[in-house]
């Protein structure tokens, strides 16, 4: 099974292409892009990735789109992008979250991860994970009041952000470490590939959009 996954839920846009075959996940292309925005960088990103390989959308077999949380307008863009794609062809689409994208790597050294993202404002999004999954609900909160059990591997730009408030939670990488990055290759690794309908694959924002909360506090903005 071909597969190709796409991610735009930080500054970064990250596009793979690999193949599931035998119980196994083979990555053939990964294309990151730090100084293009989604909007612009992400379709040729796909088509990048796809000419490395030899390979036509024809042939991919499942889309994977990260749904969030995250950068707003860019899990937007890559969600709308993933579902055209998806509506254009006739490819099974699958959603997957940010956090379970960003735990994928960090897993595989350690048996207890925190995914922790910048969420701005002060604040993080965050989850826990163990080698079966998910062990806790995505949580929105300031860096100092996110609360761990045991001692996890804590990745993520959250965790390189708040490294002082978060040292206490377990272990935190080095701020170079690619164990912080969310990739389009984490979410080849921890997708369930279970395709969903396009129009269910929308966002996840866990909070209220930026966007939302300005024009909340402006009074002209209000009918």
């Amino acid at each position: 099974m071909l597969i190709l996954a796409l991610d735009a839920s930080t500054s970064v846009v990250s596009v793979a292409l690999a193949r599931a075959a035998g119980g196994g996940r083979r990555m053939l292309a990964e294309i990151s892009l730090e100084d293009r925005g989604a909007s612009e960088g992400l379709l040729p990103a796909v088509h990048a990735a796809l000419g490395l390989c030899g390979e036509e959308l024809g042939s991919v077999e499942r889309i994977v789109v990260g749904v969030g949380p995250g950068t707003f307008t860019g899990i937007r863009i890559a969600a709308a992008t993933a579902r055209s794609l998806a509506l254009g062809s006739g490819i099974p689409l699958c959603a997957n979250t940010t956090l379970a994208a960003l735990a994928a790597p960090a897993l595989s050294v350690s048996g207890e991860v925190l995914a922790v993202l910048d969420a701005k404002r002060g604040e993080v999004f965050a989850q826990p994970f163990a080698s079966g999954g998910p062990s806790g609900e995505i949580v929105c909160s300031r860096p100092g009041e996110l609360r761990a059990a045991g001692s996890p591997l804590v990745v993520g730009d959250g965790a390189v952000r708040y490294r002082e408030a978060l040292s206490g939670l377990g272990r935190i990488p080095p701020d170079g470490s690619p164990l912080h990055r969310v990739s389009a290759a984490g979410h080849v690794l921890s997708s369930s590939l279970e395709p969903s309908p396009p129009e269910e694959v929308v966002p996840v924002y866990v909070r209220e959009p930026d966007a939302e909360v300005r024009r909340d506090l402006n009074p002209w903005s209000r009918p």
